[in-house]
């Protein structure tokens, strides 16, 4: 089974296989908080009434309806900063499990399903830390240069 999260060397890389795609570049040097990230997020995806907690994010990549692309690529970059000052490291993992069951999810929506059809692709930048707390939380991830 092909992994909802993938590691990339650069972005040179990430544009070789996505370049045609949405790309929410999210940088981890703006997102020290886990508030600083929905903020981030919000925007990038242009999330109507966001609500800032996990319960939202996971409502919100389940819905997408309100993009017009098909395809939506999460790009975070300085992973080893990302979300690095929140108080409760545990919230991370949280998110971590959030992107990748709602990029699961969309796999299986059904095309006589009442939304349109999303594609969310979930890419860090390397670092060890990323590579960790993945593992931390049994999330598979698959180097970017290993996709065909």
């Amino acid at each position: 089974m092909t992994p909802n999260v993938f590691i990339s060397q650069s972005e040179s890389e990430l544009e070789a296989h996505f370049a045609s795609d949405f790309i929410a570049h999210i940088d981890g040097k703006k997102t020290l908080t886990l508030r600083q990230f929905y903020e981030e997020i919000a925007d990038l995806l242009e999330i109507p009434d966001f609500g800032y907690n996990l319960d939202a994010l996971n409502d919100s990549l389940n819905d997408l309806q309100w993009l017009e692309d098909e395809r939506i690529i999460l790009y975070f970059t300085n992973t080893s900063e990302f979300v690095s000052k929140e108080r409760d490291p545990a919230k991370l993992g949280s998110v971590l499990s959030i992107l990748d069951a709602s990029a699961e999810d969309w796999k299986w929506v059904d095309d006589d399903e009442l939304m349109d059809q999303k594609e969310i692709v979930i890419v860090f930048e390397d670092s060890p830390r990323i590579q960790q707390l993945l593992e931390q939380e049994g999330i598979g991830f698959l180097p970017l240069s290993e996709v065909k």
